[in-house]
């Protein structure tokens, strides 16, 4: 019986293993990139591969690595990092992961993670800025056809949802098919991103707007994005729920198949009046200090940088949008492991010994607490908004500065790009990041 118990000690450890980062880990890499020392985070990212991610997680191992080279403008590596995630999402999205039964008796981390809506759709906009900083826009037209198509698609499938789609990257998708002579396609896309903004009302992003001069024609445009703040964190939360209330999940439960309906009716007698405790996932801010941001260049005034894309909130609004059936399957999971250590008590009990069944109801109870865990995953290292700015220069060479401000206007820290080559009739492209 000892050797049992370690056997199932030890297939308790192996299931809630690569359950993703911890809280723990989360703030140690955020405190690297709130110093801006991004080769540091990164390097945290890498040695715990196999420790913190894991196979399950390898999706999210590739896009923190993205987020750390990206920072630090090596667009290569984060392109490589982001096209690996890519490909492992494609490949998650061509088989079913949602009727794993691990999900159902053990927890949602037993299966790979698949980014959300939104991850998805930035994975796309990260792309895309990578290879246009590489110097090839042919390639980012690529990444904003699919992220076109990806959204269309996702809409069409969910037309109640209130985020079925990405405002901001359908409007940096318009500008990429712009630059490529894609006018038809620039103002669909254009239309899809302003219908996003409209209903996405409680979202504090807007459609940009930056009135072009009067002698725009004569002029290169710069574009700035601003990646800033910290995106919030899934943490585990739980709730104690009667017994009488949560019943529902008993029918239609095919995990319950074959169990005697008089055992079910037992239990339920029993436990009627009692408690069970469910987990579920819930968001949870994470402070910064830099508000907003503001862009100039050869001395002339400083254009505030728009918000235009509200990640913070897009986290949240998915989570939202899930939280019904993630309610409901954690429910049924708690009701399923329950039923299912009395049977398998009164099986041992009635074959072994009220003795041996006590052990495994006790063991099952210590099963079922360990294993019950919210799925907290998520792309932790995005920032929780991306700002833009526009400003339209003469052709040639400028150092562009960016200024980051704090809730009271006060200067935080600033990046000046150096030599900055403006083409006339052309945009180039810069982004910076800040954490703090």
């Amino acid at each position: 019986m000892k050797a049992r118990l370690a056997l199932l000690i030890i297939a308790i450890g192996v299931l809630t293993a690569c359950a993703g980062p911890s809280l723990r880990y989360k703030k140690d890499v955020l405190s690297k990139m709130d110093a801006g020392q991004f080769e540091k985070a990164e390097k945290i990212i890498e040695e715990n591969r196999k420790k913190t991610y894991g196979s399950k997680n390898a999706v999210l191992y590739y896009l923190d690595l993205s987020t750390q080279q990206g920072a630090r403008y090596d667009s290569r590596a984060s392109l490589s990092s982001l096209t690996n995630a890519g490909d492992i999402t494609e490949e998650l999205f061509t088989r079913s992961v949602s009727a794993a039964m691990g999900t159902l008796i053990i927890n949602d981390n037993t299966t790979p993670y698949v980014p959300p809506l939104f991850e998805r759709s930035l994975m796309y906009f990260y792309r895309a800025a990578d290879y246009l900083s590489l110097g090839s826009p042919r390639e980012a037209l690529v990444e904003a056809n699919a992220a076109v198509f990806m959204l269309d698609k996702n809409r069409e499938a969910k037309p109640k949802d209130l985020y079925n789609d990405d405002a901001f990257v359908q409007y940096f998708s318009s500008m990429i098919y712009e630059d490529n002579g894609k006018i038809s396609d620039a103002r669909i896309a254009r239309a899809n991103a302003k219908n996003a903004y409209e209903r996405q009302a409680y979202s504090s992003a807007s459609m940009p707007y930056f009135p072009l001069p009067y002698n725009y024609r004569d002029k290169g445009e710069a574009v700035i994005f601003h990646y800033n703040g910290k995106v919030p964190v899934k943490i585990s939360n739980s709730i104690m729920l009667a017994w009488d209330d949560i019943w529902f999940a008993v029918e239609g439960n095919s995990d319950l198949a074959g169990t005697s309906q008089g055992l079910i009716n037992a239990v339920y007698a029993g436990a009627f009046g009692n408690s069970i405790t469910v987990s579920f996932p819930e968001y949870a801010d994470v402070p910064y200090d830099i508000k907003y941001s503001e862009v100039s260049a050869d001395g002339a005034p400083a254009v505030r940088t728009q918000l235009v894309s509200d990640i913070a909130w897009q986290a949240k609004q998915n989570l939202k949008q899930d939280k019904a059936a993630l309610f409901t399957r954690s429910v049924t999971r708690a009701v399923t492991k329950y039923i299912l250590s009395v049977q398998a008590r009164h099986i041992v009990e009635k074959n072994i010994g009220e003795d041996a069944g006590f052990l495994i109801g006790s063991l099952f109870s210590i099963f079922s607490n360990v294993t019950e865990k919210a799925d907290t995953r998520s792309w932790f290292t995005l920032p929780a908004e991306i700002r833009m700015a526009s400003l339209f220069l003469p052709p040639g060479v400028h150092d562009i500065k960016i200024r980051f401000m704090n809730g009271s206007g006060q200067t935080i820290d600033e990046y000046v790009f150096e030599n900055v080559q403006i083409i006339k009739g052309k945009r180039t492209y810069l982004y910076n990041r800040t954490s703090k």
